[in-house]
Protein backbone atom coordinates (compact mmCIF):
# COMPACT_ATOMS: atom_id res chain seq x y z
CA UNK A 1 0.00 0.00 0.00
CA UNK A 2 1.41 3.23 -0.63
CA UNK A 3 2.58 5.38 2.36
CA UNK A 4 0.33 8.72 0.91
CA UNK A 5 -2.65 6.27 1.06
CA UNK A 6 -2.35 4.50 4.29
CA UNK A 7 -4.66 6.28 6.54
CA UNK A 8 -5.59 4.65 10.01
CA UNK A 9 -8.16 5.71 12.09
CA UNK A 10 -9.25 5.34 16.18
CA UNK A 11 -10.12 1.82 16.86
CA UNK A 12 -7.48 0.05 14.13
CA UNK A 13 -5.33 -2.23 15.72
CA UNK A 14 -1.71 -1.98 14.59
CA UNK A 15 1.90 -2.92 15.44
CA UNK A 16 4.96 -0.71 15.41
CA UNK A 17 7.63 -1.41 12.82
CA UNK A 18 11.09 -3.12 14.25
CA UNK A 19 13.69 -0.86 13.96
CA UNK A 20 11.15 1.76 15.95
CA UNK A 21 11.34 2.33 19.96
CA UNK A 22 10.41 4.01 22.81
CA UNK A 23 11.40 3.34 26.69
CA UNK A 24 7.56 3.41 27.79
CA UNK A 25 7.02 0.54 25.01
CA UNK A 26 6.39 -2.47 27.02
CA UNK A 27 9.24 -4.21 27.99
CA UNK A 28 7.69 -7.96 27.15
CA UNK A 29 8.43 -7.61 23.36
CA UNK A 30 5.04 -7.05 22.21
CA UNK A 31 4.90 -4.21 19.88
CA UNK A 32 1.16 -4.01 19.04
CA UNK A 33 -1.32 -1.56 20.15
CA UNK A 34 -4.91 0.27 19.46
CA UNK A 35 -5.14 3.90 17.57
CA UNK A 36 -7.35 5.73 19.98
CA UNK A 37 -6.47 9.56 18.37
CA UNK A 38 -5.47 11.05 14.95
CA UNK A 39 -3.23 14.02 15.18
CA UNK A 40 -0.79 16.39 13.82
CA UNK A 41 -1.35 18.87 10.60
CA UNK A 42 -1.64 16.88 7.89
CA UNK A 43 -3.21 14.29 10.35
CA UNK A 44 -0.43 11.34 9.47
CA UNK A 45 0.61 11.24 13.31
CA UNK A 46 -1.35 8.75 15.63
CA UNK A 47 -1.71 8.14 19.52
CA UNK A 48 -1.26 4.42 20.32
CA UNK A 49 -2.65 2.55 23.77
CA UNK A 50 -0.50 -0.08 24.51
CA UNK A 51 -1.75 -3.05 27.36
CA UNK A 52 0.62 -1.79 29.83
CA UNK A 53 -1.38 1.28 30.00
CA UNK A 54 1.18 3.59 27.65
CA UNK A 55 0.01 5.90 25.07
CA UNK A 56 2.75 6.93 22.47
CA UNK A 57 2.47 9.27 19.07
CA UNK A 58 4.00 7.48 15.71
CA UNK A 59 3.90 8.19 12.35
CA UNK A 60 1.62 6.66 10.00
CA UNK A 61 5.21 5.42 8.43
CA UNK A 62 6.25 3.60 12.07
CA UNK A 63 2.71 1.45 11.83
CA UNK A 64 1.75 -1.68 10.58
CA UNK A 65 -2.16 -2.44 9.91
CA UNK A 66 -2.74 -5.51 11.86
CA UNK A 67 -6.71 -5.43 11.89
CA UNK A 68 -8.61 -2.20 10.34
CA UNK A 69 -12.18 -1.39 12.47
CA UNK A 70 -15.33 -1.83 10.41
CA UNK A 71 -18.60 -0.88 11.50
Amino acid sequence: MSIKLKKFKAGDYVEIRSGVHDGQMPLDGRRDGLVVQVTGKRRDEYVVMFHNGSFLKFHKTQLKMLEKLVF
